[in-house]
């Protein structure tokens, strides 16, 4: 059953859906724009770059090779048909998820090492596209809040490092190298705290510029690189490192964690997408979030093969497009041909390796702390129950101790230290294995009678009302299995029944709200719907991870009636409702 209309409605605040075609001059314009919003990741590229050591010729190489990449995804999202693509206009950027692995593996192993566990993370993503409704289990707030708090934890501690430039504080400039990055942070804070509409969506990419600025007055552009930009051709083919991979146990982990974290990422801006190109949504289209995860991972699973580092599609892009009305998929197709010109130009994609490291960390703390107070949404967009709180509690503390005690990790046995070398592949496994753990002992259960006397159904959705409530299911799922409960039966009491009885029996482990109605009668092969209206989330795309935390919320708010099953044994019928928490 898909989720959205075969006909979506055209919200009248749009100036070009996703179907319609700009004029050929803005059409241009607008794929340049968007390259541009893309191209400005590449400093994330740079970073992973500089702690690999590679030499300038190959970085400036690397730069052409990864705005190939960045094309290929935009090209996979928002292709309209076929089995991958959402078909919106969702371009991929170089991912905060991917970057602090990618930096331990290229301290470790080089760029090569970089591009193997990213095809690896690209798989996982692709696997749980494919698995998307089998693993519900996994796709819960808490989990998928913690994976993206952890990933801005990660973010944040490797961007507040180089902001506060500690390599340079012995140097007599050091307070000018902390005035860039002060400068830097301050416009990316004002500008998102005060600013308005695009501008405000913008800021980060204008706090880029202002720090570029001020870099550049008092001497901070390495002079290398700027000679090795001033040499690189104007044109020039790049050269694609195919297969040039290498793999580590020890640092899979890390990576297997990305790959689900982007996945997660991916669900979030495809459900906002949904969103913003339908006014008549109603709720998330999980076959074209699939398409839309599974385009995701397989532009990294392609990427690094060329060469590419990790990618994820860009909720800052969604946003933009959402404040100006341009939401055609066909000005991704525009904006991945500017992305080659800049691949075949490496004058132009190398610039983005002068980005001195004072303002890359500033930017970096920016889109961290969004991470971080997002996951913390997501976690508690339900009401949390004990167990909860223990999984959320025990993995933070085990993904922090990472970084305070990182000798005793290093201690630990080969087996253990591959699930302990990275804080976000620690906080997941311990958060997984503490959510299977509680389920021990979770299961509660009430049941009760009922009959075609008048008020008896009423009673029985009463009492499966009050179970619920005790329970701490959200409130609007006991509207909605309350509602379904009562039109089954009412449904059951006028066609099926043979004797005017039966139960009700509600039960709750932790992660589903069950109800079985039983009676004597016929099976019945069609039952009334659940109604379910899960409206989106009243929020505005005000900052640049937007567009990926509200969109996760509402996906999740969204799972609701999962499975319906109707058994029949010794003249009884039962129907079991699953609702999944």
């Amino acid at each position: 059953m898909t989720a959205v209309p075969e006909q979506p409605e055209r919200p009248p605040n749009l100036l070009y859906a996703v179907n319609e075609w700009p004029p050929p001059l803005r059409l241009a314009l607008l794929g340049f724009q968007y390259a541009v919003m893309a191209a400005i990741y590449l400093i994330l590229v740079a970073i992973i770059l500089r702690h690999a050591h590679a030499t300038q010729a190959t970085s400036v190489n690397s730069m052409g090779i990864a705005c190939v990449g960045l094309a290929i995804g935009t090209i996979l999202q928002a292709l309209p048909r076929g089995p991958v693509g959402s078909g919106f206009l969702a371009p991929p950027l170089f991912s905060a998820v991917y970057l602090a692995p990618s930096v331990l593996a290229a301290e470790t192993g080089g760029m090569p090492l970089v591009f193997g566990l990213t095809l690896l993370a690209g798989a996982v993503e692709v696997l749980v596209a494919l698995a998307l409704r089998r693993l519900q289990m996994v796709i819960t707030p808490v989990l998928s809040g913690l994976t993206v708090f952890v990933v801005g934890l990660q973010l944040g501690v490797l961007g507040i490092g180089q902001t506060l430039d500690v390599r340079h504080e012995a140097l007599p400039a050091y307070p000018f190298h902390l005035s860039v990055t002060m400068l830097t942070l301050a416009v990316c804070v004002g500008l998102s705290i005060w600013g308005r509409g695009t501008l405000k969506l913008l800021c980060s990419s204008l706090g880029l510029i202002a720090g570029m600025a001020s870099a550049s007055a008092i001497g901070l552009i390495d002079p290398a690189g700027l000679a090795a930009i001033g040499r690189a051709a104007w044109v020039a083919l790049p050269r694609p490192a195919f297969l040039h991979l290498s793999f580590d146990v020890g640092l899979a982990p890390a990576f297997l964690a990305a790959g689900v974290a982007a996945a997660l990422r991916a669900v979030g801006v495809i459900t906002t997408c949904q969103q913003i190109n339908n006014a008549a949504w109603l709720r998330p289209d999980k076959t074209n979030i699939r398409k839309g995860v599974l385009a995701d991972g397989l532009s990294n699973v392609v990427g690094s093969v060329l060469g590419v580092p990790g990618m994820s599609v860009g909720p800052s892009l969604v946003g933009v497009s959402s404040a100006t009305g341009a939401t055609s998929r066909v000005i991704g197709f525009a904006a991945a041909i500017v992305l080659l010109i800049f691949a075949f130009s490496p004058k132009l994609s190398g610039l983005f390796l002068l980005v001195p490291q004072e303002v890359a960390g500033s930017l970096l703390v920016f889109t961290a702390s969004f991470m971080i107070a997002g996951g913390m949404q997501v976690m508690l967009s339900r009401p949390i129950d004990t167990r909860a709180i223990y999984v959320m509690g025990i993995s933070t503390l085990l993904a922090l101790s990472e970084n305070v005690y990182p000798g005793y990790f290093r201690e630990l046995p080969p087996a253990v230290g591959s699930l302990t070398a990275n804080p976000l592949a620690l906080c997941l496994s311990a958060a997984i294995a503490l959510t299977l753990l509680f389920r021990f002992g979770t299961q509660q259960a009430g049941e009760v009678a009922w009959n075609d006397a008048e008020g008896s159904v009423g009673v029985a959705v009463a009492f499966l009302r009050g179970k619920a409530q005790g329970w701490k299911i959200p409130a609007d799922l006991i509207e909605t299995s309350g509602v379904h409960a009562r039109d089954v039966i009412t449904y059951i009491l006028q066609n099926h029944s043979r004797h005017p009885d039966g139960s009700l029996r509600a039960f709750y482990n932790g992660i589903e709200l069950g109800v079985d109605i039983t009676y004597r009668g016929t099976p019945t092969a069609h039952l009334p719907a659940a109604r379910k209206d899960y409206s989106p989330i009243e929020s505005k795309l005000d900052n640049e991870e937007a567009a990926a935390i509200l969109g996760l919320r509402t996906f999740l708010r969204s799972l609701a009636v999962d499975r319906q099953q109707v058994t029949f044994q010794k003249g009884k019928v039962r129907v079991r409702l699953c609702y999944t928490v």
